[in-house]
């Protein structure tokens, strides 16, 4: 029943936060491209648009659940602030553009995970995420259960 509940609310936040970006959208002083959605990422708010679909994601759901749990649904002014490092998040769009298919599924704390796997092997690179996440897969989602 508890799960039911989760998902009732995710559902609703989602909801929520659709409506806060097609509001910032309206009023910004950027025209924001059509099918995209703008945010802003880290305490720079530095602004990216990502397409609208990468919103049902469940690497931005945790993102988005995390700005629930530090803004307490009140975002700062301005459009949607996701509370994490850009180079952080300018490597998962990197992912999800190279191989969408392959991290579609990943959530933030499989990510948070491969990040961290790679920057202590010093590489960074979209080829190399996606030969280590094909090859340690199992055990990712052994690490999230």
């Amino acid at each position: 029943m508890e799960k039911i509940w989760q998902i009732v609310n995710l559902k609703r936040m989602m909801r929520r936060w659709r409506a806060l970006i097609l509001r910032s959208s309206d009023t910004s002083s950027h025209p924001t491209r059509l099918g995209y959605a703008v945010v802003y990422v880290g305490s720079d708010r530095w602004r990216c648009e990502i397409p609208a679909r990468y919103l049902n994601l469940p690497v931005i759901a945790g993102l988005l659940e995390k700005a629930e749990e530090e803004f307490g649904g009140a975002q700062p002014s301005g459009g949607l602030l996701l509370p994490c490092e850009p180079l952080f998040f300018r490597w998962v769009l990197q992912l999800l553009g190279r191989d969408e298919s392959q991290f579609r599924g990943l959530g933030l704390e499989a990510f948070s995970r491969l990040y961290a796997y790679l920057a202590s092997a010093g590489d960074y690179s979209t080829s190399m995420a996606t030969k280590r996440h094909s090859q340690s897969l199992p055990t990712l989602q052994a690490a999230m259960v």
